[in-house]
């Protein structure tokens, strides 16, 4: 199953910090997770990246199920520091068969 994810920086985890501790963050928790996504990119699990100049990214993601779906981003490291939105997403195929079922139903 596909699921839009939406990851968006909460800003508020380094506002009025020293420079020091923001690389540190940055070390410990940004870097290894942008490296799980390059990997989950190339391994053809999501799709999708970071939007340019900004502090957020959008992906799809292909997941067995919603319990797939947190696993997986709370196996990020940077998990905590994210405002995190999922949306699963239904294939065109499915709509145009429920649609036909709709339709024919409606006929009767």
């Amino acid at each position: 199953m596909l699921y839009f994810v939406k990851a968006e920086f909460i800003e508020e985890n380094n506002a009025g910090k020293p420079m020091q501790q923001i690389a540190a963050f940055i070390e410990g928790m940004i870097a290894p997770s942008l490296e799980m996504l390059e990997k989950a990119l190339q391994d053809r699990k999501i799709t999708g990246g970071l939007t340019a100049g900004a502090r957020e990214g959008y992906f799809i993601l292909d997941a067995s199920t919603n319990e797939d779906v947190g696993k997986f981003l709370r196996g990020l490291p940077f998990w905590p520091a994210m405002k995190w939105t999922t949306v699963p997403l239904q294939s065109p195929r499915s709509a145009i068969e429920q649609d036909k079922a709709s339709i024919e139903k409606a006929k009767r």
